[in-house]
């Protein structure tokens, strides 16, 4: 069995791996944000945001992980992204 400062290492470099795929998925919602602005869409989709909640809620069954914390974590993440977009449209 590994002791605990092993996991904890292991830990750390899972959640280095979650920041690092945040940052990429920024700069794609930046990209997204950018189009958005010039062909004047809306900085929110409720559809797709509501499309998008169902799927995380089924990722979060499959992975036996609570649906409030994984919505609750991609209500932050879309909130930021919605707030970026508004910036970039206005």
């Amino acid at each position: 069995m590994k002791n605990l400062t092993a996991m904890r290492d292991e830990i750390d470099v899972i959640d280095a791996q979650l920041i690092a795929l945040l940052g990429q998925r920024f700069e794609l919602t930046e990209r997204v944000g950018l189009y958005k602005a010039e062909h004047a869409l809306p900085a929110a989709d409720q559809e797709r945001e509501q499309s998008q909640y169902h799927n995380f809620e089924m990722l979060a069954q499959q992975q036996g992980i609570s649906k409030g914390l994984v919505t609750g974590i991609f209500k932050s993440i879309i909130d930021e992204v919605v707030t970026r977009h508004k910036r970039l449209i206005n």
